[in-house]
């Protein structure tokens, strides 16, 4: 400790001279008060002694103000002297405990905490479990021994837990989990007393993210496997009301068909199970946008862009919507369905030219306006509609666009361009629903939302309208059903065959009733 002393010296020292040249520049006869000094702790590098009759052990002060002295409080126990900075304390004529006191120079003071006698090897624990990658505490509360190194420690199996001590002046340990299975962790002091825990490393409990999830008729809903033991499986037990199967290694979906309850058993690798209840319900309102939230579709699997709705000749998009408010001029009297801007897109706008109080169903599919396709059927606002576009790549000329309202096919009073030109169109980059161009929201609401890499009749979109439809339809690459089976909804998974995630702008709070749900919902 004497390079302490000698720094703190030159530190006063320092001081004393700085104090002096500013007093010699101006400083008066009633001087400041000392500064109190700062002082060190005392830090001893055994605590805690355990040491047997006829036995001493030294104790080194590892921080302290120099200048120690010692007390025993009862020396029939044990007995203390000092030299320098190291303390011996030998056992006195009895059994027991007492405190040996260290005190330095300064009045700064430590305590020893002294047990004479031959003891049991304790711990704070015998028994312990664990989850894999989970740690917990344990420490040796007694035993013959006064430091850490004075303990031997043995894990019988080391590929299942590992033990390492966490302060190198008390006998604290951290025992950390590594995998499934059970295992003892044996102490011995220096007098051969053992003490052993017995460690269980149990599988990870099963948690998924809803107990108790809601689905609507005819629509899906995603679950995550927050924890568990990997290789999941799910099965229903009535597949009459829910179907349930993985998403990929930690999701599962369950997919509305009747209404009723049923549970969803999940289980893992490691036989751990859990049992999910579902209740599936006929849906009576639809997702309410507002005048400013909306959807949007990466097209994503796995992270990775789906290129299959890339390259397309051939489409139809389904939608049923309910308009609140005509947007304006700021919107360019907007009000957009669904859709790629410039690429192809549903929407309800103003006719060229015409009353701007008048909208009309519209496709716009360049990215000068050079292709616009009208119906002739005026939108009114709320009012529930179902709409439609089909783009036919076996077709030419204008044959290869219809427009639908309601199930029937529009007379169209606006044919602009060459859809021809409409070849190997990209529907996996900037697709919305309810918004384009950053704003033209749908100010409205919408009951689902589907896509067809396929061109449907005429007497097809008759029969979808105002339906769900059959996950299973051929060549429908989307179907979002956007209904009110929950609240607080952020996004709905397409129902049809690829789990197509559409992302709210923000989370669905407001509902409108649709009468379609309760009618014709299969």
């Amino acid at each position: 400790m004497k390079h302490i002393s000698k720094y703190l010296s030159v530190l006063t020292g320092l001081v004393l001279s700085a104090a002096s040249v500013f007093c010699l520049s101006g400083c008066k006869d009633n001087a400041e008060p000392d500064v109190p000094e700062d002082l060190y702790e005392v830090i001893v590098n055994k605590p805690v002694i355990r040491i047997g009759q006829n036995e001493s052990v030294e104790v080194r002060v590892v921080i302290g103000n120099e200048d120690y002295s010692v007390v025993s409080y009862d020396t029939e126990i044990a007995e203390a002297s000092v030299s320098g900075d190291l303390i011996t304390i030998a056992s006195g004529s009895k059994n027991g405990a007492t405190t040996v006191t260290v005190t330095d120079g300064k009045g700064v003071s430590a305590d020893i905490s002294v047990n004479v006698g031959l003891f049991d090897l304790q711990l704070s624990q015998t028994e312990m479990s664990l989850e894999p990658e989970g740690q917990q505490q344990i420490n040796v509360s007694m035993g013959n021994f006064s430091s850490n190194d004075e303990l031997e420690i043995t894990v019988a199996d080391e590929s299942v837990v590992t033990i390492e001590n966490t302060d190198p002046l008390r006998p604290y340990f951290n025992v950390r989990a590594l995998a499934v299975g059970t295992t003892t962790i044996t102490f011995k002091d220096v007098k051969g007393k053992t003490a052993v825990l017995n460690v269980t490393v149990n599988p990870f409990e099963i948690i998924v993210s809803d107990l108790l999830p809601r689905v609507g008729v005819g629509g899906i809903y995603t679950v995550e496997i927050e924890q568990g033991n990997g290789e999941y499986g799910v099965v229903s037990s009535d597949e009459a009301v829910v179907i349930a199967e993985m998403d990929g290694e930690d999701l599962f979906r369950l997919k509305g068909i009747s209404e009723g309850t049923a549970t969803v058993t999940v289980t893992d690798a490691m036989e751990q199970s859990l049992t999910v209840n579902v209740t599936v319900v006929n849906a009576t309102n639809a997702a309410n946008l507002g005048s400013g939230n909306y959807f949007s579709v990466p097209f994503t699997l796995d992270g990775v862009v789906d290129e299959t709705l890339n390259g397309l000749n051939t489409i139809t998009f389904e939608s049923r919507i309910n308009i609140a408010s005509l947007n304006g001029d700021d919107n360019a009297n907007i009000n957009t369905v669904m859709g790629i801007e410039k690429i192809f897109l549903l929407r309800v706008d103003v006719h060229k030219d015409g009353n701007k109080e008048d909208r009309y169903l519209q496709l716009s599919a360049d990215d000068k306006g050079g292709i616009r396709y009208e119906g002739s059927t005026k939108i009114e606002t709320n009012t529930w509609y179902d709409v439609a576009v089909v783009l036919d790549g076996s077709k030419s000329g204008s044959d290869r666009i219809s427009l639908y309202v309601n199930g029937q096919k529009e007379t169209l009073q606006l044919s602009n361009g060459n859809p021809d030109d409409l070849r190997d169109i990209d529907l996996t980059s900037n697709f919305f629903i309810g918004r384009s161009d950053n704003r033209r929201h749908l100010n409205g609401a919408i009951t689902f939302a589907r896509i067809w890499t396929r061109a449907l009749s005429d007497a097809e979109i008759a029969a979808n309208a105002g339906k769900t439809v059959p996950e299973s339809s051929e060549s429908l690459a989307a179907n979002w059903i956007f209904t009110d089976v929950r609240n607080n909804v952020s996004s709905f998974v397409s129902a049809a065959g690829t789990p197509y995630e559409a992302i709210a702008n923000s989370p669905v709070t407001t509902w409108l009733e649709d009468p379609a749900l309760t009618s014709t919902t299969e």
